[in-house]
């Protein structure tokens, strides 16, 4: 049987997944940044819990500081799992878009009149990637608690200061 060049339709059919895998890849690119800046910010509290714990810092209130460092760590632990499994989710919603286009083109070229397989694949995909946006917004809004704890301890600080 010889092989048919590909119609324009198959082309089109074929464009789709590209695009799910440019927008599933531009996830990936933020997520990474965020998973980055997540592990920067442990590495400076653990830095900075070390200092205060051998009392090498002129920092006032070292043990609520400590305390802080603690509950701050523990905060990103889980926001860092978030991130994990968003990126899993991502990695594997690009595998089944590029398993969507690949399939799609050996359907052309075999001729099979069976589409369940890159349908299929195609829907999995969508559906991670919706799981995963949910994973980075609910990241979002844990940045945001910790972005609140850290103000509310500087507040802290500052009332304890005035009452010398």
């Amino acid at each position: 049987m010889p092989i048919v060049p590909p119609s324009y339709s198959t082309l089109t059919a074929m464009i789709t997944p590209a695009l799910f895998m440019t927008a599933t890849g531009s996830l990936i690119i933020s997520t990474s940044n965020r998973m980055s800046r997540i592990v920067d910010r442990i590495r400076q509290l653990n830095e900075q819990g070390d200092s205060l714990s051998r009392g090498k810092s002129d920092l006032d209130f070292p043990a609520e500081r400590l305390e802080h460092i603690a509950a701050q760590l523990n905060h990103l632990v889980r926001r860092s799992d978030r991130i994990r499994q968003a990126l899993t989710l991502l990695y594997v919603a690009l595998a089944l878009f590029v398993g969507t286009s690949l399939t799609t083109a050996i359907h052309v070229l075999v001729g099979s009149d069976v589409l369940t397989v890159p349908t299929a694949l195609a829907i999995a995909g969508v559906t991670l990637l919706l799981l995963a946006s949910v994973q980075l917004t609910r990241e979002a809004y844990a940045a945001l608690e910790g972005n609140q704890a850290e103000i509310d301890f500087y507040k802290e600080l500052r009332r304890r200061r005035a009452r010398g």
